[in-house]
């Protein structure tokens, strides 16, 4: 069992949430328009499976990292500077106090 406090274990699956929705996203959408661009007759049945292919290999992979613990997940996660910033504005880590 963790002995992490209460605060910071809802914060780090805070993190990890907010960081699987945009992850997925980043896999999706691009295979979302895909489809889109398939259904107007821009792309060929080929291309649309080279497109899920490439998508399924994606997916895989964040399958794998979103497999890993909470813990090592949130601190993984940091390391995506750009994101992490941006993120950690609005949801502040909690403070140490009180261990």
């Amino acid at each position: 069992m963790s002995k992490q406090p209460l605060r910071q274990r809802q914060w780090e699956q805070a993190l990890v949430d907010a960081y699987y929705d945009y992850r997925w996203r980043q896999v999706f959408q691009p295979l979302y328009d895909d489809f889109q661009r398939w259904a107007a007759g821009e792309l060929t049945h080929a291309d649309l499976d080279q497109a899920v292919h490439q998508t399924h290999k994606k997916t895989q992979e964040l399958y794998r990292l979103f497999s890993e613990k909470r813990e090592w997940l949130a601190r993984a996660i940091q390391l995506d500077e750009d994101w992490y910033r941006e993120w950690v504005k609005d949801h502040p880590a909690p403070t140490q106090a009180g261990k």
